[in-house]
């Protein structure tokens, strides 16, 4: 009876331990993609990005604009080039809409 319930004890150990790596890993995935967005729509808007922790924020702002818009569209798309794509139209958006607002 000890064993199963070490074996039971062992699986979910396993199991939150691949969840916590695959949040991270996401995570991790998420500042990247928001980092060449960011740096992408930069350089489009200005010529040069912003630095690294604007251009990921930029991104990330970017990233959930765009997915907003892209869901109204009624596209879908997935994988690294389209978030990135998509992320990058969004965060062209958002500058866009800065630059509107200091005029």
């Amino acid at each position: 009876m000890g064993v199963i319930i070490w074996l039971i004890v062992a699986i979910i150990v396993v199991w939150v331990g691949l969840h916590v790596f695959a949040g991270l890993v996401s995570l991790a995935t998420s500042l990247v993609i928001g980092a060449v967005a960011g740096w992408l729509a930069g350089t489009l808007m200005r010529g040069r990005g912003f630095g690294v922790l604007k251009n990921i924020l930029v991104g990330i702002v970017g990233g959930v604009i765009g997915r907003t818009l892209v869901g109204l569209l009624g596209l879908h798309g997935g994988g690294l080039i389209a978030s990135i794509a998509t992320a990058t139209v969004g965060a062209i958006v958002l500058l866009a809409f800065v630059r509107w607002l200091h005029k």
